[in-house]
């Protein structure tokens, strides 16, 4: 069975869902999947290894055996592409690639290999992933997101290196699509891509909970340290409210799941987010988490009460200007434990992308 490669017009469309979805339906049908990401930007310290955090989340998932570094073999570190453009030998990275490729195919019926980004991205290393599959000799399908003009034009550039590279292309899924929009989309951007030579496999509805985040990963990614509410940072920010405005004008914005960033001196707005809002009936309105910025500690008196109320209270040194626009600008991805996002996006792919006749092309 030919391997199935999933590359994407720019980061973060989306493929981890639809590599998700896709391995599941795969398994679904009986069949041994094997994982890959070739290229990894993003790594994380994984059993001592420097392994791409897509790759560990596949292992995790689908408690996949096979050994990291064959399934993440070139973690991209700091400094490595100036060091490979003053010393070009893409020889020993294309032979690292085959021989992890080699022993995932002796070990599986099938491999999903995940890109990096768009057709081009690893060029400046000779590592394209238009040139990784054709190493591989890959069916790629190309995930891409937004409305209709930009889609199609950023799939027509990867579909042109593709296809100088001599890859064989077997469709698009279309991500992020909004609700309201939704038929429009779809019936646009599938004729559009048949003037391409190409089809849409699926168009896959926006789903907010995909990108929310957790606490939990707000530390990591900001960074803060946590002042209190250890045992509630899998909280899920569903708002965000940057509370710099008079407690009774908060209380107006604070929703369920709000994560508010307030001044850590600002022991109004730091009170009136742990209490009931009173501005309208009902239960109180439980917060995601705080922030408080600017380096302010609140006093003991006040920690106490945060404690109590179990909120998860971040610490960040930064202006709240600062840290709100570093959130703001923060993707947050799956992790194996966000096992519901996982089903989320595996139901995604049930529901809204021809798998046969994906897995057709491929030789099912």
């Amino acid at each position: 069975m030919q391997p199935l490669y999933i590359s994407a017009t720019k980061q973060d469309t989306g493929k981890t869902t639809v590599i998700l979805g896709l391995i599941q339906a795969l398994r679904d049908a009986g069949t041994s999947v094997g994982y890959m990401k070739p290229v990894g930007q993003r790594y994380v310290q994984y059993k001592g290894l420097n392994v791409d955090e897509d790759a560990v989340l596949a292992r995790e998932v689908f408690n996949l055996s096979d050994h990291p570094t064959d399934m993440s073999p070139i973690a991209i570190e700091r400094g490595f592409t100036e060091r490979y453009i003053f010393n070009r030998d893409p020889k020993p990275l294309e032979a690292r690639i085959m021989a992890s490729f080699g022993r995932l195919q002796q070990a599986h019926s099938v491999l999903v290999i995940e890109g990096t980004g768009h057709a081009g991205v690893g060029s400046c290393f000779d590592l394209s992933n238009a040139r990784v599959a054709e190493m591989l000799g890959a069916g790629v399908v190309i995930v891409t997101d937004g409305g209709i003009g930009r889609a199609i034009d950023e799939v027509a550039l990867s579909l042109h290196l593709f296809r100088k590279h001599g890859v064989r292309v077997l469709g698009i899924v279309l991500n992020k699509v909004l609700a309201e929009k939704y038929e429009k989309v779809r019936k646009a951007v599938a004729r559009g891509l048949e003037h391409f030579g190409t089809r849409l496999l699926g168009a896959l509805p926006y789903q907010t909970k995909l990108v929310l985040p957790r606490m939990n990963q707000i530390v990591e990614e900001l960074p803060a340290r946590v002042l209190c509410g250890e045992q509630a940072l899998g909280n899920c920010a569903e708002h965000t409210v940057v509370a710099a405005m008079a407690p009774q004008h908060v209380c107006n914005h604070i929703r369920e799941n709000t994560l508010v960033i307030t001044p850590g001196d600002r022991i109004d707005n730091i009170l009136i987010s742990i209490v009931i809002c009173p501005t309208e009936p009902g239960p109180p309105k439980r917060v995601a988490g705080l922030i408080l910025t600017g380096g302010f500690i609140p006093p003991p008196s006040i920690v106490s009460l945060l404690r109590v109320s179990g909120v998860p209270v971040l610490l960040c040194q930064g202006d709240t200007y600062s840290v709100a626009s570093r959130l703001r600008d923060l993707v947050f991805k799956i992790r194996p434990e966000d096992t519901d996002k996982i089903e989320a996006a595996q139901a995604l792919i049930r529901r809204h992308v021809d798998v046969d006749q994906l897995f057709a092309g491929l030789g099912t």
